[in-house]
């Protein structure tokens, strides 16, 4: 008798052994990385993709003829050609919830170690000047104003934990959402930028967003104001962020993706003043990792059984 072949699952992140786990009794999962070996193409006979930050373009969908699903592992689907794989009729997906919390708490990781000048505080300490913290004064975020750009899953959650356990503010930006919830939706994003004592980016990159924190709209900040970005690099225009900065126009920046990652050695954030970098890393927390592999995993098994995804981002093609 005749033993089908399983499909193939091309992994070419890292992604937690339980998604592994949940593949490989019914898939053959194809992950260069358990071998140290770095990813190339997508093999020819894959029947489906899970990617983190590997891209999907369209040149790469084409020279993949058995490919019927691909999902995200993650919430950012700026490295997937959704238009391409809509126009073959391959689902993608994503997992918009698993890491939201994750990067919510980053988020805020970032806005207090900013305003309690946790890095000039630690510099200091090394440096045997303990008698620096006569000069590091921190800002007590209750009362100010916490300006959010993009109130969805994640921007929500930062939202709701700045009220409650910060007693800071909130007013949010976003041509999208009706109900702002915990926070007061302004109409434009000057008069966010104008009022926020901080500013946090949670925005998809399209072309709508990309660069819209320029020259022109960092001008709207003020001088003591912060801001973060755990979102897509490509939302701020780097080397205006770091002029502001240079020129003192802005108290500091918390940063945690980049337009180009990684970013090179000599990229401007590297050596700006006033600035608090992490590589990535907001939606890496042990809960969220688990929750990603988990779910992009059956949703690739879903499609690959004949059962409908639970977060299809281009459910036209089921």
């Amino acid at each position: 008798m005749t033993t089908l072949a399983k499909p193939v699952v091309f992994i070419p992140d890292p992604i937690s052994q339980v998604g592994l786990d949940a593949l490989t009794p019914h898939c053959d999962c194809v992950a260069p990385w358990l071998q140290g070996q770095a990813s190339a193409e997508i093999p020819v006979e894959a029947a489906a993709i899970m990617v983190r930050t590997y891209s999907v373009d369209a040149r790469r969908i084409a020279a993949a003829p058995h490919l019927r699903v691909i999902a995200k592992h993650g919430v950012g689907i700026d490295n997937i050609d959704v238009a391409a794989a809509t126009a073959r009729g391959i689902p993608v997906l994503w997992t918009p919830e698993a890491n939201a919390d994750a990067v919510a708490q980053h988020t805020l990781a970032l806005i207090l170690g900013l305003a309690n000048r946790l890095m000039e505080a630690d510099a200091a300490l090394r440096a045997g000047k303990f008698l620096e913290r006569l000069h590091l004064g921190s800002v007590e975020l209750t009362h100010r104003v916490l300006g959010i750009i993009g109130l969805g899953r994640i921007g929500g959650r930062v939202a709701r934990r700045a009220v409650v356990g910060l007693g800071m503010e909130v007013i949010a930006y976003d041509p999208y959402v009706d109900d702002g919830g915990p926070a007061t939706l302004v109409d434009e994003l000057e008069q966010l930028l104008a009022r926020a004592d901080v500013v946090t980016l949670h925005v998809p990159l399209t072309p709508e967003t990309r660069g819209m924190i320029n020259a022109t709209t960092l001008a709207h900040l003020k001088p003591e104001a912060f801001l973060v970005n755990t979102s897509r690099g490509g939302a701020i225009d780097e080397q205006a962020l770091c002029q502001a900065l240079a020129a003192g126009r802005l108290a500091g920046a918390g940063l945690d993706v980049y337009a180009d990652e990684p970013p090179a050695a000599d990229h401007p954030y590297l050596s700006a003043p006033r600035v608090l970098l992490t590589p990535h890393v907001a939606g890496l927390s042990d809960q969220a990792l688990v929750r990603v592999a988990t779910e992009a995993s059956q949703g690739i098994l879903d499609v690959l059984q004949g059962r409908r995804p639970a977060s299809p981002v281009n459910p036209e093609v089921l």
